[in-house]
């Protein structure tokens, strides 16, 4: 998946200048015999900076051009070029998207085993948190140098909370003078975007740079709501003393944007029984370019969790975040020691406002509320009879309501090591210890109600009526604060705080390099959190002096009975591994390590908190971690053949992981569940360059099955030895690109194959594969126009594992978050 930055290189505009030509062609050069930056230095979640050649991990770096080239809508989809991470990158431009890695479980969403940073530092620091997914808070921009992912090993024991992957975004910082300014438009859709960055020194001794973007627009898909709006803006100034040894770094970053997120839609469902064949779009709604959003549903009644008096939410603004951060970093050599510290603290906040679909007949809807009928409540039927045949699709939602605030979502981390080379008879050996602390401040309120609408573009909301003609909802609401049985009229003020001393030792012995390290994760959690009740008889929101429709069922928090939250747990993480570089081109490694995951926030309003005392409860202490142990070898290796450069990366994976699972949401069975997971695999990673074409041929195995299922075992309906729902047995990638004169055209094609449906594995989803295209016209020197399509043809392709196929008026549905569709864009860029 990951081209080389040799290609992104090769694809730069040159600046015009004698010492910069000479520069990027002598780069241009190298490039060719080391495809996949095998010399590039590893810096990310390692004891001791050296090149991937002499490094027991598997680490790929993406250069800043390749993710522009790419035209990603997402960071999710930024992450498809890594090889081992499997990232589901259909819910839009804002985030909120489920990330694995290495066959480690999703659980019940996020990021849960890996961690976002930003020079070296984590950006949150849980990436599962409810309404809260590390990509949230994270934008790719032109300030990134480049991203460097370390997957399993070492992750275990320089992070915190990420024992799968730690992906690493690396500003610039001024070292290269100059800038750019580039002008991003939708070619079929509306977004407009402007990035800029410039850098350079202010003195021999003090550099600086400066970036960010603003966007504006709809996203992707369709939405008259407009909900894409926003800037990011970063900046360092870095000081240089000791003769180079040391330096001190400040940095900033301000990040305020509202994005669109985008959840499951219906599609037709080929084939039969157990197979999902292929997937068509419905009559009237094409799920490659609409979306949920509704110029009818921007808006819903609100009753105060806390008072229940009324009020109005917007639904339609899909993920807010806003961001202040700031930062220093120091290093110096002293007396032997070198001694490095980074800091940084961030005031987060964030919302999550949208509308959750799900596919029902009209008269499964009825059904299920006991209703007689149903009317449009707005819309270019307002008041008139809903049937079958007059909406759009002939179906209709039941979903979730979501207006969801967290305003404070605070993080603040400190990462302090000293270390110092000591020579043992002619081999080096590096010592390193460190202290790493945080906090991560969870404040939240969640006012998630049922409401009823049309499933189609710009749905209308629909009201039900019983056989007297009443109304059995509100403004389409079954209820305030009601979705998935009362559980989500929140109020979390929760604060997770960790201290974790660590120790490494690296050894370089001739053509051996050994490392090993150890991490001591202390975590402490404190605050409270207050769930819903719902209001005996129900409640007059509007004050009109009865209690009809959705008022008849409301739930409000249960702010008298609070729970405390006041408990320790810690846990152990070791990494060892060893490197044998037989020449120049050719190493191999080998990596036990096992690490830890703190559950945090979706620890809460389950059996495993104490509600009287917030202790742990007795008994279940253990599952307030969940575990995992890796094994890993690979082999890593360059040459020439032909007249070919060639570059090879692989490794083979063992993992096993055990987790609890609880999740709210969940309707059908119970909410609590204990699992297993073992996952053995290969990650693939190849370039290969002749003359002016060059190709990335990457490919990922992974078969994974359940192991453990408490639950299952108990009810007699297991899942042990099946194969986890959405996870593929192969993914891969092939990014082609060849330079004609000028112009550059290449493309990246994505497939995976077949998945199971659910973990029950009651049917298959055949496998897909979408391909993404560019062309770079090199105009002058200074200025590119940038061609980009994204899913050149148009399929339709579920970016997971799907919901159903269920029978709906006669036709086998699917419920999925697809693909989206073909979009182009043009980027005019000016480097200078």
């Amino acid at each position: 998946m990951a081209a080389s930055s040799a290609v992104a290189l090769l694809s730069a505009p040159a600046f015009g200048q004698d010492k910069k030509a000479e520069d990027a062609k002598a780069a241009e050069e190298a490039a060719k015999a080391d495809g996949l930056n095998l010399e590039r230095i590893v810096i990310t979640a390692t004891s001791v900076a050296k090149s991937k050649m002499r490094s027991s991990v598997s680490v790929t770096d993406i250069g800043g051009d390749q993710v522009q080239d790419l035209g990603a809508r997402s960071e999710a989809e930024v992450l498809k070029l890594i090889p081992g991470i499997r990232a589901e990158s259909s819910a839009g431009p804002g985030g909120n998207s489920n990330i694995a890695v290495r066959g480690l479980p999703i659980a019940s969403g996020g990021a849960k085993f890996l961690q976002f940073q930003e020079d070296g530092l984590p950006v949150v620091e849980f990436g599962d948190m409810n309404f809260g997914n590390n990509d949230y808070f994270i934008r790719f921009d032109s300030s990134v140098e480049s991203i460097q992912t370390l997957r399993g090993g070492s992750a275990a024991t320089f992070a915190s909370q990420a024992p799968g992957a730690v992906i690493n975004y690396i500003s610039k910082t001024g070292e290269e003078e100059g800038g750019s300014f580039a002008l991003t438009r939708g070619l079929n859709y509306n977004e407009t975007r402007v990035d800029a960055s410039y850098g350079g020194k202010l003195a021999p001794d003090l550099r600086f740079h400066i970036g960010g973007y603003f966007r504006d627009g709809e996203g992707p898909r369709k939405a008259d709501t407009g909900a894409l709006h926003g800037y990011q803006l970063k900046g360092n100034i870095t000081k240089t003393f000791n003769g180079g040894k040391g330096y001190v770094r400040g940095y900033f970053k301000l990040l305020d944007e509202n994005a669109p997120t985008y959840t499951s839609m219906p599609a037709i469902a080929g084939g039969s029984g157990g197979s999902v064949s292929s997937m068509s779009a419905l009559p009237n709604f094409d799920i490659r370019t609409e979306s949920q959003l509704s110029v009818y549903n921007q808006t819903m009644p609100t009753a105060d969790l806390f008072t229940g008096g009324q009020g109005v939410a917007n639904i339609s603004n899909g993920i807010t975040v806003k961001t202040q951060a700031f930062g220093l970093e120091f290093k110096n050599e002293v007396g032997g020691f070198t001694i490095e510290d980074k800091f940084r603290i961030s005031k987060h906040s964030s919302s999550f406002q949208t509308q959750f679909w799900s596919a029902n007949s009209l008269d499964g809807m009825l059904g299920n509320l006991g209703g007689a009928s149903a009317v449009y409540f707005n819309g270019p039927m307002a008041g008139q009879a809903v049937t079958t045949a007059n909406l759009q699709t002939g179906l209709v939602s039941q979903g979730a309501a979501i207006n969801q605030q967290s305003p404070d979502m605070g993080h603040f981390a400190n990462d302090l090591n000293i270390s110092r080379n000591f020579d043992l008879a002619g081999n080096k050996l590096n010592a390193k210890a460190g202290l790493y602390m945080s906090k991560q401040d969870i404040v939240q309120q969640w006012q998630i109600s049922e409401r009823i609408m049309e499933v189609g573009v710009n749905g209308a909301v629909i009201d039900v009526l019983d056989a007297g003609g009443a109304a059995l909802t509100t403004a389409g609401l079954t209820g305030y604060n009601n979705q998935w049985g009362g559980c989500c009229a929140r109020d979390v003020d929760a604060h997770y705080s960790n201290t974790a001393p660590y120790l490494a030792l690296n050894l370089e012995a001739g053509n051996w390099d050994f490392d090993g390290a150890l991490r001591r994760d202390n975590f402490r959690a404190r605050g409270s959190y207050a769930g819903g009740s719902a209001v005996a008889g129900g409640l007059d929101v509007n004050g009109d002096g009865s209690i009809t429709g959705a008022e008849r069922n409301v739930v409000l928090v249960d702010s008298i009975n609070r729970s405390p939250i006041n408990y320790e747990t810690s846990y152990t993480s070791h990494s060892l591994g060893v490197n044998y570089r037989f020449n120049r081109d050719l190493s191999v490694f080998a990596r036990i390590s096992k690490g830890g995951r703190a559950i945090a926030d979706r620890l809460l309003y389950s059996p495993f908190v104490d509600p009287v005392t917030g202790n742990l409860t007795a008994g279940l202490e253990q599952y307030a971690v969940a575990s995992v142990e890796q094994k890993e070898a690979g082999i890593k290796l360059r040459g020439k053949a032909g007249g070919a450069n060639y570059s090879v990366f692989a490794t083979l994976f063992h993992t096993t992981t055990e987790e609890y699972d609880y999740d709210q949401t969940r309707v059908v069975g119970p909410k609590l569940n204990v699992k297993g997971f073992k996952a053995d695999g290969l990650e693939l990673e190849t370039a290969v360059g002749f003359g002016d074409f060059y190709i990335n041929a990457n490919a990922v195995y992974t078969d994974q099955k359940v192991s453990l299922d408490l639950v299952g075992d108990a009810t007699g309906n297991s899942t042990v030895g099946k194969t986890p729902g959405g996870q593929p047995k192969w993914i891969f990638a092939l990014s082609p690109r060849y330079i004609i004169g000028p112009v550059t055209v290449g493309a990246t094609i994505w497939g995976q194959t077949s998945v199971w449906n659910n973990d029950f594995n009651t049917a298959q989803v055949a496998g897909r594969s979408i391909v993404n295209a560019f062309a770079n016209w090199q105009i002058s020197d200074e200025l590119t126009l940038g061609l980009n399509v994204s899913n050149l043809f148009n399929k339709i392709a579920s970016s997971g594992g799907v919901g159903g196929p269920n029978t709906l008026n006669g036709q086998r549905i699917v419920e999925l978050r697809p693909e989206t569709g073909r979009s182009a864009s043009m980027t005019l860029r000016y480097n200078f």
